[in-house]
């Protein structure tokens, strides 16, 4: 296996670090120093689901402490996530609202809080950039874990993956990652195929719903 640039093997180890401490904040919810480790993590990331995510989960657990000393770290996330996140949890400290069990503003990432069931506001809008970083990050990590004949961390990665892609729509990366990991021999199951026909049976359906709307005049 080749060498991966330095950023990558940065990259690597800060979601490895994620893992470790969302399975500790899993089983110590009201752990803060476990939240901020994983949120330390979170910010090395390039994407922004991790961090909305470890947030809501910190928001969610250490309820208690979000009014007081929470300021420092919220500057650090400042720029970090959409606008309307970052003032959603801004409400949060100022005690104008707070983070509910089923929250619109969990993540796949979140292992505390679950995605409300009002999928359209819960759906994240993911541009092309955004897919381009992720199907980059997720390749890395799948082909590493395979190098290293982690079969667990493989499944775990992919489970995130789907679940990403089933969530936020996006066929972009979903098509990246299985043209690239095609490249490299990679063993498809069966949850890649009922993936890939989900997000098709998405896309029609999409499609239909535009096709059927009255054209404005």
């Amino acid at each position: 296996m080749a060498d991966l640039p330095v950023t990558d093997e940065c990259e690597l180890a800060a979601r490895k670090d994620f893992r470790y401490f969302s399975r500790k904040i899993f089983a110590d919810p009201n752990n803060r120093y476990y939240h901020e480790q994983r949120i330390n993590a979170a910010l090395l990331l390039n994407e922004k689901e991790p961090l909305q995510g470890a947030i809501a989960d910190f928001f969610y657990g250490c309820w208690y402490d979000i009014p007081y000393d929470v300021e420092e770290m919220f500057t650090r996330i400042q720029g970090r996530l959409h606008p309307q996140i970052e003032q959603a949890f801004h409400n949060c400290i100022n005690k104008l609202d707070y983070i509910k069990h089923s929250s619109i503003f969990a993540t796949r990432w979140s292992v505390l809080v679950t995605p409300s069931l009002n999928v359209d506001t819960h759906r994240l809008r993911i541009s092309s950039d955004d897919a381009k970083e992720i199907a980059k990050n997720i390749t890395n990590e799948l082909i590493v874990a395979r190098d290293s004949g982690d079969w667990n961390t493989i499944e775990q990665i992919e489970n995130e993956f789907f679940a990403h892609c089933l969530a936020c729509n996006d066929r972009l990366a979903f098509s990246i990652v299985w043209f690239r990991l095609g490249k490299s021999d990679w063993q498809f199951d069966e949850r890649w195929g009922d993936c890939q026909q989900r997000l098709e049976q998405t896309g029609s359906s999409s499609k239909s719903l535009s096709a059927s709307k009255p054209e404005l005049k």
